[in-house]
């Protein structure tokens, strides 16, 4: 994946163990590799007030200039991958202005113009890791689209991206310069995070006795996969009422638990439904323990981590004792949370046992609350990220043989729900099928939470 600029003297450098694992599974899932046609990240944000293209463009090289994982190539060396770091330059923007439609709402226009870009196909081997699309509906209305090298840059990253374009922004706007700020390398996070190599015995011990005799929790696909790899991720997108999210939200704070453990919860009993399944191991997608370290908040790179939870249902009899389960879980999990590479590598056999051969392993994870920056009087731009009711036939290439539901919660109040699969395995049915029954358990376990679980979502 070159950038077509110089290379910045003395900046090849290795993965990290997030990347490390990120193109092994994808390498050996059937999905191309690094040459996916759809390995990406991307977010879409509106962005308001009077748009100077000249001056945008200035902000787009400031903070190309400020994160390096924007100018950054993976290429093969003597040692196998490294990545690249490159001069900083002017990335591509393209622009488009989105054609007039009374009968559309710009809302909805701008989900069409996100979810085109994300539908292309990719060549990410070749040309810039980070490309930006700008659709403009007036002078004064715009859709802004960032794509960028899922193995580089994550999709909360772009958040990150999206924000500093905006200060940078409003600052040249108003004359200045854009402030200058210290802000870490993602090649500093991927040297210290070799040099200290290895969590401790006791997190390792945990991880073992924890993964001891687990079972993957897996679905049944409607077909086997492709014979030729994965052709396609379709992204199924469903959304519940504003009163139900503030209902899980209130049962959530009332419970002292997070909202991701209340709608992990709903999905585990939705898993238990299909599977019979009550002790067995669902995948979980997060930020990644190096985003938590304050070093690293504002840090372009890609820090996602898949991690497992492993949680036992046996002797559940309401959906107040699931929630409690779950959350029990995700406490002692998520505070031992390690790279899955290191943690293969101390539960290597038990890891292994977790394959499931032609079926389907589930995955969910909470998308970080929407990033949003407001206008300055001096700069006169606001951005928002545009949050997605619509679904779409082709997105972002997810492995073969997952299927991820990913949760969000809408400026509106609204819970947001996008599910992931590969067009290969799943009919539009029976993904509408898992939604109607997900919507039940949640409703059903939030309204009666003491109910017999028997009765909920029956």
């Amino acid at each position: 994946m070159g950038q077509g600029t110089s290379a910045v003297d003395g900046s090849h450098f290795a993965l990290s163990l997030e990347q490390e694992f990120l193109r092994a599974q994808h390498e050996h899932d059937g999905s191309a590799g690094d040459s996916a046609p759809r390995l990406i990240s991307s977010g879409g944000w509106r962005l308001t007030g009077e748009l100077d293209l000249a001056l945008f463009e200035r902000a787009l090289s400031d903070v190309v200039a400020r994160h390096e994982a924007l100018r950054t190539s993976v290429v093969v060396g003597p040692d196998g991958l490294r990545q690249q770091v490159h001069a900083p330059a002017t990335p591509p923007l393209e622009v488009r202005d989105l054609p007039h439609d009374p009968d559309v709402p710009r809302d909805e226009r701008a989900e069409h113009f996100l979810n085109e870009i994300e539908g292309g196909t990719w060549e990410v081997g070749e040309g810039p890791a980070f490309r930006a699309f700008l659709g403009r509906f007036d002078d004064r209305d715009a859709v802004l689209v960032l794509v960028a090298h899922l193995l580089v840059v994550d999709v909360w990253s772009l958040s990150i991206v999206a924000r500093d374009i905006t200060t940078a922004y409003q600052a040249r706007a108003a004359g200045r310069e854009p402030e200058a700020a210290d802000i870490p390398a993602y090649r500093d996070y991927a040297a210290k995070q070799a040099a200290q190599r290895g969590a401790g015995e006791k997190v390792h011990a945990f991880w073992r006795d924890k993964l001891r005799g687990a079972e993957a929790i897996a679905l049944t696909a409607d077909r086997p996969p492709a014979p030729d790899g994965v052709t396609g991720t379709r992204c199924d997108r469903f959304l519940l009422d504003a009163e139900l999210g503030a209902a899980t939200r209130e049962f959530a704070k009332a419970s002292r638990c997070s909202l991701f453990m209340v709608l992990f919860a709903a999905y585990r009993l939705h898993l238990l439904r299909r599977t019979g399944m009550r002790d067995g191991v669902v995948w979980t997608l997060t930020s990644g323990p190096g985003r938590r370290d304050r070093w690293m908040e504002n840090t372009v790179g890609y820090f996602v981590n898949m991690f497992p939870l492993r949680t036992d249902l046996a002797g559940c009899t309401t959906f107040r004792e699931v929630v409690e389960r779950t959350k029990a879980t995700c406490v002692e999990a998520l505070s031992r949370e390690i790279p899955f590479v290191e943690l293969a590598s101390q539960a290597s056999d038990a890891i292994g046992q977790l394959e499931r051969g032609g079926m389907v392993v589930p995955g969910f994870q909470m998308s970080p609350y929407p990033l949003s920056v407001r206008a300055e009087s001096a700069g006169g731009l606001s951005c928002t990220q545009v949050q997605r009711r619509l679904s779409q036939e082709f997105g972002p290439d997810i492995p073969d043989d997952a299927i991820l539901w990913t949760a969000e919660v809408a400026h509106s109040g609204e819970l947001l729900f996008a599910v992931n699969s590969s067009i290969d395995r799943y009919d539009r049915e029976t993904i509408a099928g898992m939604m109607a029954e997900f919507h039940a358990a949640l409703r059903d376990g939030v309204g009666e939470p003491d109910a017999p679980l028997a009765d909920i979502a029956r």
